[in-house]
């Protein structure tokens, strides 16, 4: 999946939205995880998203990555639609194996499958899922709140989300260079790709928040940047990877800031409040850090590493590793 840029996306994309509603009070915005309308006095929270970089992990990843971004807005995650799209050679088997992981993701979430569709078309090559996510609460938080002053904290690790499809996805590569104890480490990761009850824990304090997807923290954080009208500067030594990632992503000449990263949230926070907000973090078994800070300025990211600064501004998008492997089919049985 490759995406539109930001400035196609606001000047044509969404100028082209229908009638106006009064009620919705967070529409489609370049950044923004759900859209959030404001139903008899509580908040309805809703986002529709397509998996398309995995294969072996495909139920799993469909359900958690939609729930995520409902999670994001501070509201439990409850229903799901599901469009599920294969290739005309699958069989009943794959779309079964399937199923079982979608429904041990709605289990993990105390939630439940309410609609969808299913299909075999031959526009596809490979499995697509489309996941529609919605969730009602008291309140909300939107990814462009960001202050002046704030600082960033980051859950988990990096590229999560990116290591343990590739660890699956192209184990016939890695078991090459990596002991079936390591894949086995490195595959296992897609159980901390959820971010829902560190989310619902962080409203308290949250200004922003935001999960990185495709194109990593880096793109998450530009995102954040670019719909909240703010500068935020970052120190590269303070983001968390896992040394398994680190080995997995060099054999693919890959940045772990800038590949799938679903399982790390990016949250907002009052400086006087962070240290508040991590030991809660932590009291859930969940780690996190401060990585950076927001100021005031041009709408971007600077990346700081060994007293030398990287610029991330304006119309970006940031090609991610991983997405560009599948494109070429790289992957074992693509």
């Amino acid at each position: 999946m490759v995406k539109f840029s930001n400035v196609f996306i606001r000047d044509v994309v969404l100028r082209r939205l229908g009638v106006r509603d009064a009620d919705v009070v967070v529409g489609p915005g370049v950044g923004e995880d759900a859209a959030v309308v404001k139903i008899d006095g509580k908040y309805l929270a809703t986002h529709v998203d397509p998996v398309t970089g995995s294969s072996n992990l495909l139920g799993w990843l469909a359900i958690h990555v939609a729930a995520n971004d409902i999670a994001t807005r501070g509201i439990r995650p409850r229903w799901f639609l599901l469009t599920l799209i294969m290739p005309m050679g699958s069989g009943e088997g794959e779309v079964a194996g399937i199923m079982s992981q979608v429904n041990d993701a709605l289990t993990e979430l105390n939630a439940m499958l309410i609609g969808g569709h299913t299909e075999k078309s031959d526009a596809v090559t490979r499995p697509i899922a489309v996941v529609t996510a919605i969730g009602v609460g008291d309140r909300y938080v939107r990814t462009g709140g960001l202050r002046v002053g704030d600082v960033i904290v980051m859950t988990k690790y990096a590229a999560l989300e990116a290591t343990s499809i590739l660890a699956s996805d192209f184990k016939d590569r890695l078991i090459k260079v990596m002991s079936r104890e390591e894949l086995r480490e490195a595959e296992g990761l897609y159980r901390m790709v959820s971010v829902v009850k560190e989310a619902l824990s962080a409203i308290d304090y949250a200004s922003s928040m935001h999960d990185p997807t495709e194109g990593g923290v880096l793109q998450g954080l530009v995102e954040m940047a670019y719909s909240s009208g703010r500068r935020i500067i970052v120190n590269e030594e303070d983001i968390p990877i896992l040394p398994v990632t680190r080995r997995i992503l060099s054999f693919f000449n890959l940045d772990p800031l800038t590949v799938l990263s679903s399982g790390s949230l990016l949250i907002g926070v009052s400086e006087d409040k962070a240290s508040e907000l991590i030991s809660r973090l932590k009291n859930l078994g969940v780690n996190a850090s401060v990585i950076g800070r927001v100021v005031d300025g041009e709408p971007g990211v600077v990346i700081r590493r060994s007293g030398l600064e990287r610029y991330y501004e304006g119309d970006l998008s940031i090609p991610d590793g991983v997405i560009e492997l599948w494109a070429r089919g790289a992957a074992s049985g693509a």
